[in-house]
C-alpha cells in the first residue's frame, strides 16, 4: 500500500492497542496490587515523523509495524504516584482511543471513496 494508507493503518493499530490496554486496566482496577499498564509508542511515532519528513520513503517499514509489534511496547506504568489503575482515567483513555479509531476509520473510508471515484472516472 501507499504511505498514507499505511500511516492510517498504523494509527488505527495504535488506537486499538491503547483500547486493549485500557480495557485490561479497567478489568483489573479492583485487584489488589495491580499496576496499570501503558503502551509506549515512541518507536511508532518516530517512524511516522520520519515518513512525514521523507514522503519518498518506502511503505515497507510502516508495514512491519503490526499490532503484534505494538503490543510488545506495553509495560507497567512508570509513574510512582499513579501506579494503580484509576477507573475514571482508564475509561477516559478507552474513550480517547475509541474516538481516535473512529476518526481514522472515517478518513480511511473517505480516502477509499475518492479512489473509487477516480477509478470510475466520475467527479
Amino acid at each position: 500500500m501507499d504511505l498514507t494508507t499505511e500511516a492510517l493503518r498504523l494509527g488505527m493499530s495504535m488506537a486499538r492497542v491503547r483500547a486493549d490496554v485500557a480495557s485490561d486496566n479497567i478489568a483489573n482496577v479492583d485487584v489488589a496490587g495491580y499496576r496499570a499498564k501503558r503502551a509506549d509508542f515512541a518507536q511508532a511515532v518516530g517512524l511516522l515523523r520520519e515518513v512525514a519528513a521523507q514522503p519518498s520513503m518506502s511503505s515497507e517499514r510502516l508495514e512491519r509495524m503490526t499490532p503484534t509489534v505494538l503490543r510488545e511496547s506495553v509495560g507497567l506504568e512508570h509513574s510512582a504516584t499513579n501506579a494503580s489503575a484509576s477507573l475514571d482515567a482508564e475509561v477516559a483513555e478507552l474513550e480517547t482511543a475509541s474516538v481516535d479509531f473512529q476518526s481514522l476509520t472515517t478518513i480511511m473510508s473517505r480516502r477509499f471513496s475518492l479512489m473509487q471515484l477516480a477509478l470510475a472516472g466520475r467527479n
